[in-house]
């Protein structure tokens, strides 16, 4: 029997080494989530998720105890997704390698970082892991789904370190989601913008898969709807203070989920999102 979610956001940290000018600035606190706390998470989630996404802000790679979290995550029969800007994955890569709970690995390549030789630590670095760990290799910053030139130069050096064929090579340049391997792939998507209160956007109209298909808690225990609440603005309860299933059982989280079933925002920050336009 399938489980509510299909996945559960957990940002272990909030905290990132690099500042991106794509990444809203956050005013939150920066905060590491302990094991304690994290355990104590995944004791609540568990009966809801099979899978688990270590990030909504932040870098997890960051994280000083990440060995930790992922062998809690094994005790609680968790599959792991991280999403990382990839600039610390070459010193975690005897991390990763011994734990069986990590299924999929998404890179930012299109993340500001200055140093040219990351990509092949990268790309060196997975050759490493088991080929049970999907691998995206992600573009998100596009603009007309059209690749930049430091993404360009970034698809040439995976063409020479893949030994990629031309017709794959044209493939990236055009298509939205390409294989380069039965377990690696290329993610291209458009930049998209941050929702904020302040934005301009107030939309009642739309849909969300907020509190459907996934939840998320940030690095404060802060249970909030959808992984694009970054500040926690619709902050549905503490899952520190409070169990999981009382706060999915608040009168605000049914009329957020009834509403949307209508196609309809109810919660301002919802309204000032133009990503719900994707649905």
């Amino acid at each position: 029997m399938s489980k509510q979610f299909k996945k559960i956001y957990v940002e272990i940290t909030n905290a990132c080494n690099l500042t991106c000018s794509f990444c809203s600035v956050s005013k939150r606190v920066k905060r590491v989530m302990s094991p304690l706390e994290f355990e104590h998470i995944l004791t609540e989630i568990s009966p809801y998720t099979d899978y688990i996404y270590l990030h909504v802000k932040g870098e997890p790679l960051l994280h000083p105890q990440l060995d930790t979290l992922l062998s809690l995550c094994e005790k609680h029969n968790l599959k792991v997704n991280i999403t990382t800007n990839g600039t610390l994955f070459p010193s975690v890569v005897s991390t990763l390698k011994k734990h069986i709970c990590l299924h999929q690995i998404n890179f930012s390549l299109h993340s500001e970082q200055e140093d040219e030789t990351l990509y092949e630590q990268i790309f060196e670095g997975v050759e490493q892991l088991s080929t049970d760990i999907v691998i995206i290799y992600r573009f998100w910053a596009l603009k007309d789904n059209k690749l930049n030139k430091k993404s360009t130069t970034i698809v040439d050096k995976l063409q020479k370190f893949y030994h990629l064929s031309p017709k794959i090579v044209e493939k990236i340049k055009k298509e939205k989601h390409i294989a380069l391997s039965s377990h690696i792939f290329v993610d291209k998507q458009n930049l998209f913008e941050w929702p904020s209160l302040e934005n301009g956007e107030h939309q009642e109209e739309g849909y969300c898969y907020g509190l459907k298909s996934h939840i998320a808690i940030l690095s404060d225990g802060t249970v909030v709807p959808c992984c694009l609440d970054a500040e926690g603005v619709i902050a549905l309860g503490n899952i520190f203070q409070y169990s999981l299933v009382d706060i999915l059982e608040s009168s605000r989280v049914k009329n957020i989920k009834s509403n949307f079933s209508n196609r309809k925002a109810i919660e301002e920050l919802c309204r000032n999102c133009s990503y719900k336009k994707r649905f």
